[in-house]
């Protein structure tokens, strides 16, 4: 197997993960935002709605953009992102990364595809 698709493969279950990671802490999240667990949830809402609306807007726009370089970039967004997520003080804060981590995923995972699908053989 190409190394290539097991980078490309380990930044989309981190992409992955994170959907699903905020929803196992949302009491503890809750908890120190003060805030109901349902309210919590939409740390995961908002992440999966911009994720959703971005990728193919982004797809669209950055076709000219090297994929190395939107990759890249769309990893730093994401990670930068979960740490101001990790790191906020306020709950309007943590909302606002989310959508932030939710554009690194937009993309980084289209790009990642179309790059996956470009490296292996028919």
């Amino acid at each position: 197997m190409d190394k290539r698709l097991l980078v490309l493969a380990l930044g989309m279950f981190a992409l992955g993960t994170d959907t699903f990671v905020v929803a196992g802490i949302l009491p503890q999240l809750a908890h120190a935002f003060d805030v109901d667990i349902a309210v919590a949830g939409q740390l995961t809402t908002l992440y999966a709605i911009s994720y959703a609306l971005l990728a193919p807007t982004i797809a669209a726009i950055a076709g000219n953009v090297p994929r190395k370089r939107l990759m890249l970039a769309g990893l730093g967004i994401f990670v930068l992102a979960n740490l101001a997520t990790a790191l906020a003080p306020t709950f309007a804060l943590a909302l606002a990364s989310r959508v932030f981590a939710g554009l690194g995923a937009a993309m980084y995972s289209p790009t990642a595809t179309g790059t996956g699908a470009s490296i292996v053989e028919p």
